[in-house]
């Protein structure tokens, strides 16, 4: 009997090591903004519990407008954060050892939006035109707007997150988002026209998975894991049964409607967002050297960095390359 014990108790022991060996690791990441269709695939892979088959128990903690994602990515409190390309550069700017490991954007869905005014036949229109634009917008495509359209600072108006200034002067135009504004205005009645910025020249990745260099030193298995497993989440949301992650965005953001989740799935899905650019041949998240060489130094000519920032250092395809991601 005593032996029997001693077994009992050696497979127990043998099993918790074996359990602890095999524990999860936990994943904090942050989003630039509250949950939304734009995150789809994050919460995909967390709801159909594709993170958990990669090894991961991931919290999403929401952004919002008095939250700063890389404040608290510094500090060590999150392990990976969402921006664009233009995030990762001032990162690397202001000295921050900020390192994108994946794009799951392939343009951001930013855009420009006008009345339907009959004069406006162009974007290059849209220069005398009063502009209410963010303060992240006026540092970051703004400056190339004045350099290759001919915008002026003299347009430039407040920006807040509701219409009414757009809705009262019939000559303004306004920052906002293809992936919900304009579904929103149309329902709304609205006419109006739209001019997606990264077909002006404005290009970053978007939903920039964003870590620190040495999380990646002690990490770089979570790191891969999680590369993969949010490239099947995307790959999920946009064709498969996405019930599960529109359940999960809309418990943590009330406002947000089932029409505001399928007007933005159809849009990611129709402009090729996840799985355009890169993505057609390298893979879901895919990043090159090349785009990231052309937005540096479309941004630099526009002034918005000094050509000493080492842009090389602001990513790395060591998480992104071809034989380790899911194709469209």
């Amino acid at each position: 009997m005593k032996r029997l014990f001693r077994v009992l108790a050696l497979a127990a022991a043998v099993m918790s090591f074996l359990a602890a060996a095999h524990a999860a690791d936990k994943v904090t990441l942050g989003l630039s903004w509250l949950p939304q269709a734009e995150y789809g695939g994050f919460y995909q892979a967390l709801a159909d519990g594709t993170y958990a088959r990669h090894g991961i128990d991931l919290v999403i903690k929401p952004g919002g407008a008095q939250i700063n994602p890389g404040q608290l990515l510094a500090a060590g409190s999150y392990d990976f954060v969402l921006g664009n390309s233009s995030i990762a550069l001032s990162a690397r700017e202001q000295g921050l050892d900020f390192v994108a490991v994946g794009a799951f954007f392939q343009k951001e869905p930013t855009i420009l939006i006008a009345h339907d005014d009959p004069s406006i036949k162009s974007f290059a229109d849209l220069k005398d035109h009063p502009a209410a634009i963010t303060g992240p917008g006026r540092a970051t495509y703004w400056p190339l707007l004045k350099l290759k359209y001919g915008f002026s600072d003299r347009q430039l108006r407040p920006y807040t997150y509701n219409f009414a200034t757009f809705f009262a002067n019939p000559d303004s135009i306004r920052q906002g988002f293809l992936t919900n504004d304009r579904g929103l205005l149309e329902r709304q009645g609205v006419k109006v026209k739209t001019f997606l910025l990264a077909d002006y020249g404005y290009a970053p990745y978007g939903n920039l998975v964003i870590t620190t260099r040495k999380y990646i030193t002690g990490h770089s298995d979570v790191v891969q894991r999680f590369i993969a497993a949010t490239s099947e989440g995307w790959k999920t949301f946009l064709h498969g049964d996405a019930s599960k992650a529109r359940a999960l965005i809309r418990a943590g953001n009330s406002d947000y409607t089932d029409q505001n989740f399928d007007d933005a799935r159809k849009v990611i899905l129709e402009e090729g967002f996840v799985e355009g650019g890169d993505a057609k041949s390298g893979g879901l998240g895919t990043m090159t050297d090349a785009r990231w060489e052309s937005f540096f130094k479309s941004s630099v000519e526009a002034g918005v960095y000094p050509a000493s920032v080492d842009y090389r250092q602001a990513y790395t395809l060591e998480f992104v390359r071809a034989e380790k991601l899911a194709r469209p």
